[in-house]
């Protein structure tokens, strides 16, 4: 791979984000048909339901990860499991902020602890924050090590809270899709799509440069290293 090969690469997902995000804004708010029951508030679905998978998607790109540190030993694989984690943290704190703007718009309350769904998709956030106090506690091969561990088995919070999701009863969180398929007519489904296509692309995007900030960062502290290792005392 050539030397432009990363930046070309973020600035492809980069592009193919921007493009999608703008066409789901569009499709979102003023193509697809407004909600009979709650009205423009509804629209918020669109991207709410699409960060919560793509935040999903980031904690199980860290299992894959973890996974194969733990067989191959390879840092480049430690890199990917740390990066995904955070943004899945951060996908998942988006979560919960739109999810709550929607509940107290057309139910009333911010969030209901009852609520098995919302409280073990909260369990499984809190379960991810740990995941930076462990590795901060360690370091070297052990942090990495740890940290594989963890990913792999914090990922079993992921299918109970996907499982809760599926069968809880919820007044204040509707289910969307169900066995028979989406619960929802075409117009809509095409833009919600469009819209979690986009957020995929987007944390794609993310990975790729922060991926790439940490290898150059890795870089410049080891010429830094040589430099001053060549510095005549």
């Amino acid at each position: 791979m050539t030397e432009t090969g990363p930046g070309r690469s973020i600035a492809l997902w980069g592009t193919l984000t921007a493009v999608l995000s703008t066409a789901a804004i569009v499709g979102a708010f003023l193509v697809a048909p407004e909600d009979a029951d709650q009205g423009i508030i509804q629209r918020i679905f669109y991207f709410h339901v699409a960060i919560a998978i793509t935040s999903m998607v980031a904690f199980a790109v860290a299992f894959v990860a973890g996974v194969l540190y733990l067989r191959k030993r390879e840092r480049r694989f430690d890199e990917i499991g740390v990066v995904s984690i955070g943004l899945g943290v951060l996908f998942s704190a988006l979560t919960v902020l739109t999810g709550s703007i929607w509940a107290k718009a057309s139910w009333g309350i911010w969030w209901q602890w009852s609520d098995p769904r919302l409280v073990t998709y909260a369990i499984v956030v809190l379960l991810y924050v740990s995941y930076f106090m462990l590795r901060s506690s360690v370091d070297g091969e052990r942090q990495a090590r740890y940290s594989a561990i963890f990913s792999v088995v914090a990922f079993a919070s992921v299918p109970l809270s996907f499982y809760a999701v599926r069968v809880a009863q919820s007044f204040i969180h509707p289910v969307v899709f169900t066995q028979s398929g989406a619960n929802m007519p075409n117009t809509m489904l095409v833009w919600f799509v469009v819209s979690q296509v986009a957020m995929l692309c987007l944390f794609i995007t993310l990975l790729k440069l922060e991926l790439l900030q940490r290898r150059v960062d890795q870089a410049l502290g080891e010429l830094k290293l040589r430099l001053e290792a060549s510095r005549p005392v």
